[in-house]
């Protein structure tokens, strides 16, 4: 237990007891036992991490993610039809729950698989950037918002993270803090601190450390530090995840000792989320695949880069055919700060390239700026350059071929060290 000093509302808490009584208040009240998690970025990861801890209690269930559907571990063939039998057999009892990433744009399609969900966690909206909150993707993400909250069960919870101001300081009859149970890393955030105030459950960091109250009690239940999938606790972004993955845990009623036990066996590998910040040690350099994406994500990938090592940042970027052109200088100010270098590849339309070159240029000690004829020559050649303490973050295209390609480099450059250096983690 730690001290609370906000005083909160006397209000009894929403987290049910234990997880058998949750599912035998489901089963009641007719509502499949299916967690649904949105966003915009990060998904896949708060699935995993969700499914650590319920492996850790030898619990049975099913994912649908990007990646496509898995029962019990086992991937399945298909999508629509591996999942019609996971919640045949959740509601036969063969299962014990599911976990569905829900993406903005498929959001229409949720009502004919599951009626409503008695857990919906959303990990992020806009990373309060402006910019992103003018585009039409975000007015697309806006919409799937309401129609995804309206697919809550009358007793079901809403998780939120509280450092996104767009998802979190809304008003709605999702609102009410009963229904709702906020994340965030620091309690004194302006929204978390009102709903703590006012009553209502969350999660937050605590002197490093994941702290959860329900109701009136308060207490730590792990170290970030010691959670693999946060690097010793570097990487802002998965320490996010671990909180996303606690809320939705207590939630279903597991229990504080399970949630420490599964986070700490938390350690995505990048085969089965190849692109999703994918951290390779090579002595005391690092490699680091992630996805091409805009500039108000990119900032918590760069930042979690420069918490990796201390010596050059060297990027690999190709096309990024998804990102606006409008958004290439701020990305290539991003990549670019504090030196480093910038390999670029691929096929670049003239236009696109001078504004990833222009923003490169605006920062007051401008990269080394090469290209490469595609993305293997490119990962080589930056590979090739890495020193001491260097960080190669590789924005990959392709995320599957490039983390193979990346381990063999890596098997090859250290065969002696193979089994400690090639070592990866994924967040």
């Amino acid at each position: 237990m730690i001290a609370d000093p906000f005083s909160p509302l006397p209000r009894p808490s929403a987290v049910p007891t234990g997880f058998s009584d949750w599912r035998a208040r489901l089963d009641r009240e007719r509502v499949a036992p299916v967690i649904a998690v949105a966003g915009s970025k990060g998904k896949t990861s708060v699935i995993r991490a969700v499914e650590s801890i319920f492996h850790a209690g030898g619990y049975r269930f099913a994912s649908w993610t990007d990646r496509g559907v898995e029962i019990e571990g086992e991937r399945q063939r298909g999508e629509l039809g591996p999942w019609s039998r996971a919640l045949t057999r959740l509601a036969a009892g063969g299962l014990d729950i599911a976990f569905q990433e829900v993406d903005w744009a498929t959001v229409q399609t949720i009502g004919s698989l599951v009626s409503t969900y008695p857990v919906v966690a959303i990990a992020n909206l806009c990373a309060n950037s402006e910019a992103c909150s003018l585009t039409p993707e975000t007015n697309l993400a806006r919409r799937a918002l309401k129609l995804i909250k309206s697919n809550i069960a009358p007793s079901g919870r809403l998780i939120l993270n509280a450092d996104d101001f767009a998802l979190s300081d809304g008003g709605d009859s999702a609102g009410d803090p009963e229904n709702r149970y906020l994340v965030g890393i620091s309690a004194d955030a302006p929204v978390l601190r009102r709903h703590k105030t006012s009553g209502g459950d969350a999660c937050w960091i605590e002197n490093g450390s994941i702290a959860i109250r329900d109701g009136q009690r308060t207490r730590v239940v792990a170290d970030v530090r010691e959670l693999p999938s946060t690097h010793k606790g570097t990487i802002p972004f998965a320490v996010q995840n671990a909180l996303m993955a606690a809320a939705i845990a207590r939630c279903c009623g597991i229990s504080d000792n399970l949630i420490a036990a599964g986070l700490s066996k938390h350690d995505a590998r990048p085969e089965s989320m190849p692109g999703s910040f994918n951290v390779f040690d090579l002595g005391s350099a690092t490699v680091v695949v992630d996805r091409p994406m805009p500039s108000w994500f990119l900032r918590s990938s760069l930042r979690a880069c420069a918490n990796l090592g201390a010596g050059r940042q060297i990027r690999v970027a190709g096309p990024m055919a998804l990102v606006a052109t409008e958004d290439l200088s701020e990305i290539g100010r991003l990549l670019s700060r504090n030196g480093g270098v910038l390999i670029t590849h691929g096929d670049w339309p003239a236009e696109r390239l001078e504004q990833l070159r222009r923003g490169a240029a605006a920062n007051m000690v401008p990269p080394i700026f090469l290209q490469a004829i595609d993305e293997r020559t490119a990962v080589q050649q930056a590979m090739s350059m890495l020193r001491a303490k260097d960080v190669l973050l590789i924005l990959a295209e392709n995320p599957r071929a490039t983390v193979m390609l990346v381990q063999r480099h890596l098997r090859r450059l250290a065969p002696s060290t193979r089994d400690d250096s090639t070592a990866a983690k994924a967040s």
